[in-house]
């Protein structure tokens, strides 16, 4: 057993069982997107799974690769003022043996330095990365520059062990000097708990009570408990030996939203190990639990049983008290915490009371489009001329050799291409499934149009994948092609301007490739022209339209849908 020294607790190691899921569900993701790279597979599946509300493809988000200074990947939200820069590092550890080391220390010096230097604006930063992770660094800059407050969330992502105790140590003591900086670990225990259920996992647990005093109430088919408990009950209970949060617990709809400051609130952090601490009960909003069902007797210091919860509201307060109680357990066991808990058999009442307490805990539309007519009747085309259509994602997880495509990447093909918005296909990708939804999947489509525009989709994203593995696989700083992980969907708005010049609204399966060379020469050509600006901003403007037209010189063109 592994010893964590910081809260005097023993973390078990990894066994045969679930290294052998892990392999599983890492040769799946292998097939499905085509790579036998499993360190590439295993980030590629982590990504999916810590953002699962990401409108960006997954590959556009990969660095690793030479010179990527320890980030392998990078993700970039903005949210308000804020924007948000994910910085991950993955170890994918290839034996059980080696998946019982720690989280090796050096990888993270490597990372530290990176984020000195992007923080500094360091003299010759960009001359010493490869392109993919140059262009990201040039996004945040400019981002930076048009007024956004930075924030980086270091996700050290591993099937092994975390880091030792001083090298954790050391990485908060970082984080101390520079306090927009926050780290999580995510090691084997929560990799498995990610990935060993395809749907919400819930949980059993236990919460001490502090006072009396507990409010219940029923109705109907519902019971309601508000109580006051114990911090250090609570960490127990939503954490793997006190150590690393147990995503799977939090609500599938908020779990991406961990994601966005690793749920880390620096506030919450420091009110819980304040001398004023008695202060977090009357600062703090508390946490919201649904449940199959709890029991509690209604005596001081009495337990709550909870039975198949998720937490609702308050990921970034459970995190927050974590990451305190890591540093000072004995200080945040002195908080009491408010707990509001919700039991139902019914699944819609818990929706309901998910969307109801947490405006972030929305039901992905995605998901309430899934079983539409419309929906069905592209799938039954789909299958009918050999192509699988997810109206979920990753509703087929192996696959049998046909081509596919998901229902959001369909909605933005037919954004960008027959509605001429690119640029929404990338920025408001959330609307495809909301606002924009009749406008986007309309009776009005023709089977052949969107059995051939889903195969030019695939065509120009295959072209796509190639391009970018071939950068990563590099071993230099030069690069005048990192523009393709940002315009796949100016390059199929591209084509139908070219298409519509020639007459006919979509090329044949034949003309695709002369067609992608066409767009792609536009791109390039537009890509070098504002270098110096940030491709994140560039291929995310409809000026960038008008930039393409006169490109085509096609001018403005009056398109009726």
């Amino acid at each position: 057993l592994w010893l964590l020294e910081s809260v005097g607790v023993t973390m078990r190691q990894i066994t045969e069982l679930e290294f052998s899921l892990l392999e599983s569900k890492i040769s799946k993701s292998s097939d499905r997107i085509g790579i036998d790279d499993r360190s590439i597979s295993f980030l590629y599946l982590m990504l999916d799974a810590l953002f699962p509300r990401s409108g960006e493809d997954i590959s556009s988000l990969i660095t690793d690769g030479g010179h990527d200074r320890g980030a392998d990947a990078v993700y970039i939200q903005e949210s308000g003022g804020i924007v948000h820069v994910n910085l991950i590092q993955s170890k994918y550890a290839a034996s059980i043996k080696s998946a019982k080391r720690n989280f090796p220390g050096s990888e993270v010096d490597k990372l530290v330095s990176l984020i000195r230097d992007i923080a500094d604006r360091s003299n010759g930063l960009l001359e010493s990365v490869n392109p993919l992770l140059r262009q990201k660094i040039v996004d945040i800059w400019s981002l930076i520059d048009s007024g956004k407050f930075l924030r980086i969330n270091v996700l050290l992502v591993s099937n092994g062990l975390p880091l030792v105790d001083h090298e954790k140590k050391r990485l908060d003591s970082f984080c101390d000097s520079y306090d927009f900086v926050a780290v999580e670990e995510i090691n084997y225990g929560e990799v498995i708990n990610l990935l060993s259920n395809d749907g919400r996992e819930n949980g059993n647990g236990v919460l001490d009570t502090v006072d009396v005093q507990k409010y219940e109430r029923v109705d109907c088919d519902i019971r309601g408990l508000v109580a006051n408990v114990d911090a250090k009950s609570y960490i127990e209970m939503v954490s793997t030996d006190g150590f690393s949060i147990k995503r799977h617990l939090f609500d599938e709809n908020i779990r991406g939203f961990l994601g966005l400051e690793g749920g880390y609130n620096r506030q919450i952090h420091q009110s819980a190990l304040s001398d004023e601490n008695h202060l977090f009960w009357y600062l703090n909003n508390g946490i919201t639990i649904i449940a199959k069902d709890f029991t509690h007797q209604k005596v001081r210091g009495s337990k709550i049983q909870l039975t198949e919860f998720q937490i609702v509201n308050g990921a970034q307060t459970s995190y927050s008290l974590l990451e305190a109680y890591k540093r000072n357990p004995e200080k945040v066991s002195e908080i009491i915490l408010l707990v509001k808990i919700f039991a139902s058999s019914r699944p819609d009442i818990s929706e309901q009371i998910a969307i109801a307490t947490n405006s972030q805990a929305r039901i992905a539309p995605r998901d309430l489009k899934a079983n539409d007519a419309i929906q069905k009747k592209i799938a039954a085309v789909f299958e009918d001329n050999n192509l699988l259509y997810e109206r979920k994602k990753n509703q087929f997880e192996i696959s049998d050799g046909r081509d596919r495509i998901d229902s959001l990447k369909l909605g933005q093909a037919i954004l960008a291409y027959r509605l001429h918005e690119p640029h929404l296909a990338k920025t408001q990708s959330d609307e495809i499934f909301g606002s924009m939804y009749d406008r986007i999947f309309s009776e009005r489509l023709d089977a052949v149009y969107l059995v051939r525009l889903a195969r030019l989709y695939i065509f120009v994203n295959s072209i796509r994948e190639t391009q970018l593995i071939g950068i990563r696989q590099q071993d230099g700083f030069d690069g005048n092609n990192e523009f393709v992980a940002y315009t796949q969907w100016y390059i199929m708005y591209c084509i139908s301007l070219l298409s519509k010049e020639r007459g006919f609204d979509i090329p044949t399966e034949e003309q695709f490739e002369s067609f992608v060379q066409l767009a792609s020469a536009v791109m390039s050509k537009i890509a070098n022209e504002y270098r110096s600006q940030s491709f994140y901003r560039v291929f995310r403007s409809a000026k960038t339209k008008e930039l393409i037209m006169n490109e085509l010189g096609l001018g403005q063109l009056n398109l009726e849908f």
